[in-house]
C-alpha cells in the first residue's frame, strides 16, 4: 500500500461532480461531467490548494519562515500561496511575469491584500531563468536571517503532484459510489503538476482511464517532457514500477489562443455562452481554453459515442474579473 506524504487539510473536500448540460454533438450521446475543484474553498478555491496542502506541511516542517514562488500577474497559484502563507504566519514573496498592472484587481489584488511582496520580471527573464531568480531571492532572504522555502511554478514538483494523486483517488471513490464509469479525464495544463498527479493516480490505483490535457502556455513537447520527468521522479521516490509510458502523456497545444492568461473573441464568446447556457463560470487562463479544446475534440469525433468524460474545473474565477471589459461588451 503506497502511503502519501503528510499534509495539512486546507481544501473543502470532496468537491462535487456534476453533469454539464451542454455538448457540441448531441447525437453522439457523449456526456461531460465536471469535477468542481473551483469549490475547494473561497480565497483558496481552485486546484492549487490541493498541492499546497503537501507543500506547506513540508515548508513548516523545514523551519522556513518565508516562501518564494512565481507565476503570472493573475496567477491562481500565487494568490492561493499568499492566502496560505497569511494563515500560517509565513512571509510571502511572489516573482511575477510581466509588468506591474496600473490597477490592482483579481488575483493580484488578493495577493497584495494578503501581504505578499512582489517582484516583477520580464517574460524573457521569466522563461529563461525563473528558478535562478527565485533562488537568488531566497538567498537574499537567508542573508537577512530568514530561511526561505521555494515552491516552483504552479506548485508542480514531486511533492505537489500528490495533491492530484489524492484527487484521483477521490474521483475514483465518487465514481464507484455513483455508478459512473468515466472513459477520459480532461484538464488544463499550465505547469504540469495536475496532469502528472492524475496520471500517477491512475497507475497507483490501477484504474484504467485516459488523461487528456490542454496546454494553456508552452507547447506539447515541453509538457510531455516535463510531466514524464515529474512522474519518473515520483516513481523513483516510491521505489515502484508504475509502468509509465511517455506515449500516454497526451497534451494538445492548439487552444492556447493569444497566449497565457490572454483571450481573444473566440474565448470571450465561449466563456459567455457557457455561463448563459449552463451557469458554469470558466476562467480566462485555464478552464475556458481546456473546455474549448474538449468541445473541439468531441466535434472532431475523437471520442467514441456515449463516452463519459470528466472535466476538471481547476478554478480561477478571480482571474476573470480584470477581463470583464473583453467578455461583456457594452
Amino acid at each position: 500500500m503506497i502511503q502519501p506524504p503528510p499534509r495539512f487539510s486546507l481544501a473543502q473536500l470532496p468537491t462535487p461532480i456534476e453533469r454539464l448540460p451542454l455538448t457540441p454533438d448531441p447525437d453522439s450521446g457523449i456526456e461531460i461531467f465536471v469535477k468542481r475543484d473551483d469549490l475547494t474553498g473561497s480565497v483558496l478555491s481552485g486546484n492549487k490548494v490541493r498541492k499546497l496542502e503537501f507543500l506547506f506541511y513540508d515548508l513548516l516542517a523545514s523551519g522556513a519562515r518565508a516562501v518564494v514562488t512565481c507565476g503570472g500577474v493573475q496567477s491562481n497559484h500565487c494568490r492561493a500561496t499568499a492566502a496560505v502563507a497569511a494563515m500560517a504566519g509565513v512571509e510571502c514573496h511572489l516573482v511575477l511575469k510581466g509588468k506591474e498592472p496600473k490597477t490592482q484587481s483579481g488575483n493580484y489584488f488578493l495577493s497584495k491584500l494578503f501581504g505578499a511582496k512582489t517582484k516583477f520580471v520580464s517574460e524573457k527573464e521569466y522563461e529563461e531563468d525563473i528558478d535562478g531568480i527565485m533562488r537568488g531571492l531566497a538567498g537574499k532572504l537567508r542573508a537577512q536571517g530568514k530561511k526561505a522555502y521555494i515552491i516552483p511554478e504552479g506548485g508542480s514538483d514531486p511533492l505537489g503532484v500528490w495533491g492530484y494523486i489524492k484527487a484521483f483517488q477521490e474521483i475514483k471513490m465518487q465514481a464507484e459510489t455513483a455508478g459512473l464509469k468515466f472513459d477520459t479525464i480532461v484538464t488544463a495544463v499550465g505547469s504540469g503538476g495536475t496532469f502528472a498527479g492524475l496520471y500517477l493516480g491512475s497507475k497507483i490505483t490501477g484504474w484504467d482511464i485516459k488523461t487528456l490535457g490542454f496546454a494553456v502556455c508552452r507547447d506539447t513537447d515541453h509538457f510531455q517532457r516535463r510531466i514524464f520527468d515529474l512522474c519518473l521522479t515520483v516513481q523513483t521516490e516510491l521505489n515502484a514500477d508504475l509502468k509509465l509510458d511517455p506515449s500516454e502523456i497526451n497534451i494538445d497545444d492548439r487552444f492556447i489562443g493569444p497566449g497565457y492568461a490572454r483571450i481573444g473573441d473566440t474565448e470571450a464568446e465561449f466563456i459567455r455562452n457557457i455561463a448563459v447556457n449552463s451557469g458554469l463560470v470558466l476562467d480566462p487562463a485555464y478552464t475556458s481554453k481546456a473546455l474549448l479544446g474538449l468541445f473541439a475534440h468531441i466535434a472532431e469525433g475523437r471520442f467514441a459515442p456515449k463516452s463519459k468524460i470528466l472535466f476538471i474545473h481547476t478554478g480561477g474565477i478571480f482571474g476573470l474579473l480584470p477581463m470583464a471589459g473583453k467578455i461583456i461588451k457594452r
